[in-house]
């Protein structure tokens, strides 16, 4: 009969532990990049929730916007940003825009050099849509997410004048066009 070495044994043991504790060491997730509020990509993952408040006049529409930022500025900026977006590629359940506006498929890719233009810093999308607050935020609407802030804004898209831009532009047939 062989002699069992006490030390080999030990050491196997041991490597086992190590190889045990570390496979089941908690993992740091994995964020998704930050959008920069400058930087449209239609199909980036949807950073945000949009609320339908109400429907307002003449052609515009309430919604309150959670957005993420570095900061309370650059989250009123995506919610501004994200608003839009909502209403021409994702649609709000519960208002006059349930469904996007922008019911083509692929369009995001057909018509990439307008949208580029129109969310660049300070692009024309910025004429459809404004804060409706009064400048203050509420506690109950800011939030710390990790290291990034998420703040609740309230925006008025004017989504007429929206579709009519959009219009003028090729982008979505006019209501009156037919099938």
């Amino acid at each position: 009969m062989k002699k069992v070495n006490f030390n080999n044994i030990t050491s196997i043991f041991l490597l086992m532990f190590v190889f045990v504790l570390f496979s089941c060491s908690p993992h740091k997730a994995v964020q998704a990049p930050v959008e920069p509020v400058n930087n449209y990509t239609p199909t980036s993952v949807y950073d945000y929730e949009v609320q339908f408040i109400r429907t307002g006049l003449e052609g515009t529409e309430l919604f309150k916007v959670f957005a993420y930022g570095m900061n309370e500025a650059e989250c009123i900026d995506r919610a501004k940003l994200n608003a839009v977006k909502a209403i021409l590629f994702k649609g709000i359940p519960g208002s006059g825009t349930a469904k996007p506006m922008i019911t083509e498929s692929g369009a995001e890719d057909k018509y990439r050099s307008y949208f580029d233009n129109f969310f660049s810093m300070g692009g024309k999308y910025l004429n459809f849509v404004s804060i409706s607050t009064d400048g203050s935020i509420s506690d109950k609407d800011r939030f710390r997410v990790g290291n990034r802030l998420k703040i609740g804004v309230v925006v008025s898209v004017q989504k007429t004048n929206l579709r009519q831009e959009l219009e003028a532009a090729g982008i979505i047939k006019k209501l009156d066009s037919g099938f």
